[in-house]
């Protein structure tokens, strides 16, 4: 990249930290050129430390062709790590889009472009923007020094320098001092003074905003706010009390010495030994553990039960009936140092073990249990009777000659051909298959039904109603060697077969089908009425003494010459070809005008008016049998045929003309007027 630097006319100074610059130099410097490392056959040389103050005014000349494809503007092309080329900026400026731009922030600061996006415009702007070394500030535009302490930060505002002092500090004369005035109040510095801005309540004593919360009088974390110049306590669950002072451990409800703690909203008690429960009020000896006359004591926080003979155990429980030595429900009580057994009837023995059940009377198994003063007994399956001495086939469940024999817990039957079940109780007349009341008998591997009047068949199952004589969902019964059909209204007759569309109402293949009490039609195509009676021809729409027809869905006109049309509605008369209100009439197969006065003519064309009477323009009207002109000014007459010239008013023999509603006369000669 070649640069050329000039000594221009006016002040103008581009600084740069580069040592070396590959430049071309009015006199009295002379040519100086930075080895860039990138455009060859250069000379390279240091420009001299007195001359780097001097004026000089750098343009970008770009590289050479062949040495890049990079085109920087005021910077000179240079590779990345990944190869790519780069433009690296000329000092004192930065990175505008492609290009470097001039951009300068002093020597304590970095220049450069910040990018914002208009989504409006949908386009780029770039604002400049300094971005200045540790003790230094954006004044215009320049890094400029700028320092409030190390407890604050400095900043231009409008060319005047702010400090933005921590928590605890305030600006003073541009440092941020220490300054505190007490969780109260707010502290400052005024021309070198310190000053508290205290809160509605409190007051600055001594350079600490007190009041009656700053000795946080609200106990056991409660809040305290103020209340006009007093304070009022806003207390934490479960505390109470002007200070909040009250808590549920303030009643010490701890017994027998415990130690009350708080737990959340409640209250724990820390119970000393051998005391428990939630208030420390349990002894161990006073619910009377000792049982059986023992004696509680205390003996190292635990407590221990001395027992009389001849009870012993822990709590002195464990005795000769201890473990029920009495049977059968016997009631057991101490007997010195032993037991007695008191028994239940019917029970005996000394420990009551012998009862009703002791001579094992149930049999094949069964139970026995006492009843009363008796036994009973509980039997096994299939074992029945009040000794168990019964078992299944005892009843002789098998039915039909079938043979029973004892299985497991129950009994199994042995049928006798055709018969077969659990109980041999199904047969050729299980189903009974005889139907109409008719009697089943069994006949050998099969059966045989005897029917009842009037039925007949294998089953019985043919009667008089079998053929479902019955028409139009009529009910039939039999009655007596006969039938009888219940019919459904509107249906009557001996088999219901008279109903609403039996007389064939529906005309013209018209459909009937009942509805409730009566008939409907479903008409064919054009035919309409309740009873489709009524056809397109009905109304005679042919015209003319045309003959009306049925043609598939529709009508057809056969009509009579001269006249024809759909309807025969046209003829040689609908045109209406007589002029003048003269009646049309049809005579054979064309027509006659019967013109009326004054009119006459094949179709009363010809008038008074006919011949055009009225001259100069005039309207011709016909007036009963004559006619009469209507006359445009200035004529006049009964044919119009009058002007203001006809009386001849100009002497002299002067030529006479119209003009307008009136005359002008051309005089000859001397004449004149």
């Amino acid at each position: 990249m070649d640069v050329e630097a000039f000594v221009p006319s006016v002040n103008q100074s581009i600084e740069t930290s580069v040592e070396e610059i590959r430049v071309q130099v009015a006199e009295p410097l002379k040519d100086c050129f930075l080895n860039f490392g990138i455009c060859s056959e250069m000379s390279t040389c240091q420009l001299p430390k007195d001359r780097r103050d001097q004026n000089h005014l750098v343009r970008d000349l770009g590289c050479r062709e062949g040495s890049d494809t990079c085109n920087c503007k005021n910077g000179r092309c240079v590779k990345d790590s990944r190869g790519n080329w780069k433009c690296l900026c000329l000092p004192r400026h930065s990175m505008k889009g492609k290009d470097c731009e001039l951009c300068d922030c002093g020597r304590n600061g970095k220049c450069i472009f910040a990018e914002t996006f208009s989504v409006q415009t949908k386009s780029i702007h770039y604002q400049k923007k300094c971005v200045c070394d540790t003790g230094y500030a954006d004044k215009y535009g320049t890094c400029t020094e700028c320092d409030c302490g190390a407890d604050g930060t400095c900043s231009y505002e409008n060319g005047l320098k702010r400090c933005d002092c921590k928590i605890g500090t305030a600006d003073k004369e541009g440092t941020c001092i220490e300054c505190d005035c007490g969780a109260d109040g707010t502290c400052s510095y005024e021309n070198g003074l310190k000053r508290c801005d205290c809160k509605i309540g409190t007051a600055d004593k001594e350079g600490t905003c007190i009041g009656p919360c700053s000795s946080n009088p609200c106990q056991n974390g409660g809040q305290c706010i103020m209340d006009g110049e007093n304070f009022k306590c806003q207390c934490r669950a479960p505390f109470k009390g002007e200070n909040c002072e009250i808590g549920l451990c303030s009643s010490n409800p701890c017994q027998n010495g415990g130690e009350c703690t708080m737990d959340g909203e409640n209250f724990k008690c820390k119970c000393r030994a051998p005391f428990k429960g939630k208030n420390c009020e349990i002894d161990p000896c006073s619910s009377n553990p000792c049982q059986n006359g023992g004696k509680c004591t205390v003996e190292e926080q635990n407590l221990k039960c001395e027992c009389k003979a001849p009870f012993k155990g822990k709590n002195c429980e464990i005795g000769p009936c201890s473990f029920n030595p009495c049977r059968n429900g016997g009631t057991c009580s101490i007997d010195g140092l032993s037991f007695r057994c008191a028994c239940m009837s019917p029970f005996k023995g000394i420990l009551c073990e012998t009862g009703p059940c002791s001579s094992n009377p149930c049999k094949n198994g069964g139970t026995c249990s006492v009843n009363g003063q008796n036994f009973k007994c509980s039997c096994k399956k299939p074992f029945t009777g009040n000794l168990c001495e019964t078992d299944p086939c005892s009843s002789n469940p098998c039915q039909n000659g079938g043979a029973c024999s004892v299985d497991g817990q129950g009994f199994k039957c042995y049928c006798k051909s055709p018969f077969r079940g659990k109980l041999c109780e199904s047969g050729p007349c299980s189903s009974n298959p005889c139907q109409n009341l008719g009697t089943c008998s069994v006949d050998g591997q099969n059966f045989k039904c005897s029917c009842k009047k009037p039925f007949t068949g294998n089953l019985c199952e043919t009667g008089p109603c079998s053929s479902n004589p019955c028409q139009n969902g009529g009910t039939c019964s039999v009655d007596g060697q006969n039938f009888k059909c219940s019919c459904k209204k509107p249906f009557t007759g001996n088999l219901c077969e008279t109903g609403p569309c039996s007389s064939n109402p529906c005309k013209n293949n018209g459909k009937c089908t009942v509805e409730g009490q009566s008939f409907k039609c479903e008409c064919r195509k054009p035919y309409k009425g309740k009873n489709c009676e009524i056809s397109p021809c009905a109304s005679n729409p042919c015209q003319n003494n045309g003959k009306c027809k049925m043609d598939n869905e529709n009508f057809k006109c056969e009509c009579k010459a001269p006249y024809n049309g759909n309807l025969c509605q046209n003829g040689p008369c609908s045109s209406n070809p007589c002029q003048n209100s003269g009646v049309c009439e049809v005579v054979g197969l064309s027509f006659q005008c019967k013109c009326k006065e004054p009119f006459k003519g094949k179709i009363c064309e010809i008038g008074p008016c006919s011949s055009n009477p009225c001259q100069n323009r005039g309207q011709c009207k016909v007036v009963g049998i004559n006619f009469q002109c209507d006359c445009k000014p200035p004529y006049e007459g009964k044919q119009c045929e009058k002007d203001p010239c006809t009386s001849s008013p100009c002497l002299n023999k002067g030529n006479c003309t119209v003009n307008g509603n009136s005359f002008k006369c051309a005089c000859q000669g001397p004449y004149s007027g």
